[in-house]
């Protein structure tokens, strides 16, 4: 469990540089991190990952003055459970339940987010899957998880697998009523 929290704060942490670095105006340095988190994933699973490489900043590009006066730090998510399956596939999987990018104030005033499924390929960590909160279109409040990014053939969010062990690190706030029952389960 430690080696899948290792890596999932590492991931987290290049997560956010990515948004630092797309802030700075420097775009070598950017894509850099880009291509280094992206590496973090398997292929297919990284496209979703919500970030890519430029050949410019575009809009996004900022002047001297306006990144002296006001530069943009993006906090990694917020990390609540991780909690660990046997699964057929994968032999050992891990589900690690995340704030939003850059999350404002304490643990306990965000919700869940997203669900990044990891496990160890050839020695090696990677993002396998990504489940995202389900929300209803017409309350938009939550009503569970939806695979974002996954491969159909051999990942399904519905039947991780045998689940043997959680570790929880912070709780969640509940204004979803969401995100506080999910995090008391057993999963």
């Amino acid at each position: 469990m430690e080696k899948a929290k290792e890596f999932i704060l590492k991931f987290l942490d290049k997560e956010a540089e990515c948004w630092i670095r797309l802030n700075s105006n420097e775009l070598d340095a950017f894509n850099q991190a880009v291509r280094e988190f992206r590496s973090m994933a398997i292929e297919g699973v990284e496209k979703g990952l919500g970030i890519s490489e430029r050949t410019d900043f575009g809009i996004f590009k900022r002047t001297e003055k306006e990144i002296a006066e006001n530069p943009l730090i993006n906090k990694p998510r917020h990390l609540y459970k991780l909690s660990a399956y046997k699964n057929k596939m994968y032999d050992e999987i891990w589900v690690a339940y995340v704030s939003t990018k850059n999350p404002i104030g304490e643990p306990n005033k965000s919700v869940f987010s997203n669900g990044f499924i990891m496990s160890e390929i050839d020695n090696e960590f990677k993002i396998i899957g990504i489940m995202g909160v389900k929300l209803n279109n017409l309350t938009m409040n939550v009503t569970g998880w939806k695979g974002n990014i996954y491969n159909h053939s051999d990942l399904d969010i519905k039947k991780l697998g045998k689940f043997f062990e959680t570790e929880s690190y912070f709780e969640p706030s509940n204004h979803d009523d969401f995100s506080l029952n999910e995090y008391l389960k057993d999963k």
